[in-house]
């Protein structure tokens, strides 16, 4: 009988067309016919609604917190100078333009093949060119471009040099000595020809009307990153030296050389100079003494400049180019990488394979590699004169009048 007036109903109501009404009906019969059914479903309805408010309100305040700790982390670091730049992938005009010359050993077509292939495949909108090296074992190189020797007191300001002992182990020179008066020594073969090859680019650069990239053969620019920031790349690499050139642009004075990767001493960690005071710049930093010549920007400006205090050029190259930025010649500046801090001591977005064992360029010094500190040496004329007695002692180290004394000497000497 209920089911036959529900029916009933519902067609009268929908043949009225008015739906309020239909709902208003269609709930008075069904409670009528089954009113304990009705409540349980409304008691659900209630239930249902109170759990999806407090759901709401849990859900709310967690959103609400996730965004509070999300404009913490970006105020803290903003305060720390670290807000992420937008990853830039693509390069900037003013890169793009840039030209590669990858200085290489005509001998050495293995490592052509390695750099090359890495360049095409890293940074496939560069374009490069073989530039063959001067070969210090074969070709020629004019005394009056790069000297055949050089003395170590300038470098020895920044370098690490130890006593140096003879095969009987008489003591040769003190490590004092480095410094003042400093101790003399012939350029290997392959630290000469990697000088006069970096000099014969310094031509070709101070011609151009635009920046130069000057890269050796050993770059690499797949290595882990400083400050846990994972590995590096081709995308990396283009997006910081976009950011490098746009400093450059915005620079005063302009810039002369940019390192893109690097060892030494830069403001943030200066050594003997006094960085300006405020916040530092967290894509470029001016160079002090900075060691590596793997791949820098060169400004035609920058290589005239060089060219006219290298005659001859009398260090090898990059303790040369690293003087004439600490005497205020060269406006030099390091690029970062997003994870350099200050007390980094190297950094940048290129690193240098392993040349220990592989190395066309001797130290004559010894350097890092382990050379033979004693194998160029410039030894007295007599042959009956040991080494031993080339300094009676080692000097007492100076105080800082004597010391300041010595270091404008050595200003004077590279001057002249």
């Amino acid at each position: 009988m209920y089911s036959f007036v529900t029916i009933i109903c519902a067609q009268n109501i929908v043949n009225t067309n008015n739906m309020s009404t239909m709902k208003t009906a269609m709930k008075k019969v069904a409670m009528k016919s089954a009113p304990m059914k009705g409540m349980k479903k409304v008691a659900a309805m209630k239930a249902m609604k109170s759990a999806a408010m407090k759901g709401m309100r849990k859900v709310a305040p967690m959103k609400a917190m996730k965004g509070m700790k999300a404009m913490k982390a970006m105020k803290a670091m903003k305060a720390a100078g670290k807000v992420e730049v937008v990853k830039v992938q693509e390069p900037s005009a003013d890169v793009k333009e840039l030209h590669g010359l990858v200085v290489n050993l005509k001998r050495r077509d293995d490592r052509w093949e390695r750099v090359s292939t890495t360049l095409k495949t890293e940074l496939p909108w560069l374009s490069f060119e073989r530039f063959f090296a001067t070969d210090g074992k074969e070709n020629p190189i004019p005394d009056n471009e790069v000297a055949p020797k050089w003395n170590t007191k300038c470098n020895a300001l920044y370098g690490e040099y130890e006593d140096t002992f003879g095969p009987g182990g008489e003591l040769i020179h003190s490590a004092a000595s480095f410094t003042n008066p400093g101790v003399e020594y012939l350029f290997s073969p392959g630290e000469r020809g990697c000088a006069h090859s970096h000099y014969r680019i310094w031509e070709v650069a101070a011609k151009s009307d635009k920046p130069t990239l000057v890269l050796e053969d050993d770059v690499k620019l797949n290595f882990e990153r400083t400050g846990g920031m994972g590995d590096c790349n081709g995308k990396i690499f283009t997006q910081q030296l976009n950011l490098g050139m746009e400093e450059a642009k915005k620079s005063p004075d302009g810039f002369d050389v940019l390192y893109l990767g690097w060892s030494g001493h830069r403001d943030g960690n200066f050594r003997y100079l006094k960085g300006a005071k405020g916040r530092k710049n967290p894509i470029v930093r001016r160079v002090e003494y900075v060691w590596t010549t793997v791949a820098y920007v060169l400004w035609p400006e920058g290589a005239r400049k060089l060219l006219k205090v290298a005659s001859p050029m009398d260090q090898p190259v990059d303790n040369f180019m690293a003087w004439e930025a600490r005497e205020g010649r060269l406006n030099s500046f390091v690029l970062l990488d997003e994870g350099d801090g200050d007390g980094d001591w190297s950094g940048g977005v290129v690193d240098q394979y392993d040349f220990q064992g592989d190395s066309d360029v001797v130290k004559s010094d010894g350097g890092h590699q382990g050379d033979d500190p004693t194998a160029f040496l410039v030894t007295p004329s007599s042959p009956t004169k040991p080494k031993g007695v080339v300094e009676e002692a080692a000097p007492a180290a100076p105080d800082d009048e004597e010391a300041a004394a010595a270091d404008v000497a050595m200003t004077d000497a590279v001057e002249a």
